[in-house]
């Protein structure tokens, strides 16, 4: 694993399956495309910091007519020294949602006329919001006043964002996310 200072930029598109993250990664060693669980609960902006890289790879995706292939970095680990949310621009291509990507891989892993491998239920058009809270945070429920979401399963954890971020008291958000500590903290004054 290589730990090296540098700057992610956050861009946040929608896509089939709600809003997600992208990123471009500048290290002096290169620049690189960051599609990891872990960019879930930032906002869009720019942040300073050291990252762990876990691996790098060439990663592609299709897009209407046109085939992208990236060098791509995964990350293990991000530790910032400063950041700066706001709206930014990256110079990729169309991007598709990488839980399309997960879904695919999980698709063409699974074993074909396997009886006890019960395929995907996911209907696209229902909305994860009928979910109670109980059932989005399982173990996490009943919510305390600080939160620590686990990136490992990103639809679980898009849920978990969606509720956090939905929550308001007086027109005002009752949950921050707390980029350098990687937490959500409830607003004490709604």
């Amino acid at each position: 694993m290589l730990q090296i200072p540098g700057t992610l930029t956050v861009k946040t598109i929608t896509g089939r399956y709600g809003p997600f993250n992208v990123a471009q990664l500048e290290l002096d060693i290169g620049r690189f495309t960051v599609k990891d669980a872990l960019l879930e609960e930032y906002s869009e902006g720019v942040y300073c910091g050291t990252f762990a890289i876990k691996r790098i790879f060439a990663g592609s995706y299709q897009s209407g007519n046109r085939f992208t292939i990236e060098t791509r970095a995964e990350l293990k680990q991000i530790w910032l020294d400063d950041y700066d949310e706001r709206t930014v621009e990256i110079d990729e291509p169309a991007n598709i949602d990488p839980l399309t990507e997960e879904r695919e891989v999980q698709h063409q892993t699974m074993p074909p006329n396997d009886p006890t491998v019960e395929p995907s239920t996911f209907n696209e058009a229902q909305a994860p919001q009928d979910e109670s809270p109980s059932a989005i945070f399982g173990d996490l429920w009943p919510l305390g006043n600080v939160v620590k979401l686990d990136p490992t399963n990103r639809e679980k954890m898009r849920s978990q964002i969606n509720y956090l971020k939905g929550l308001l008291h007086n027109g005002q958000p009752v949950w921050k996310f707390k980029p350098q500590e990687k937490i959500w903290v409830k607003q004490t004054d709604n």
